[in-house]
């Protein structure tokens, strides 16, 4: 039971967390063209899974980054 806990846990803070940082680096990479939409209906969650994935490599940088000064 503790592993379902724990597996659910991770992806709630993988997928929302992470994605807001994902998607403001996406679109300032992008100039605000994409992602053009966040709504479920309108996006795949592929989608969401990369922006999330983005999000923790940006901020795992941002941490290294502030470590090393």
């Amino acid at each position: 039971m503790a592993g379902i806990a724990w597996q659910v846990l991770k992806q709630l803070v993988f997928s929302f967390v992470f994605f807001w940082p994902g998607w403001l680096v996406v679109k300032m990479i992008t100039f605000g063209r994409y992602p053009r939409s966040i709504h479920p209906a309108k996006a795949d969650w592929l989608d969401y899974e990369f922006l999330s994935f983005i999000g923790a490599v940006s901020v795992a940088g941002v941490v290294l980054l502030l470590a090393n000064l």
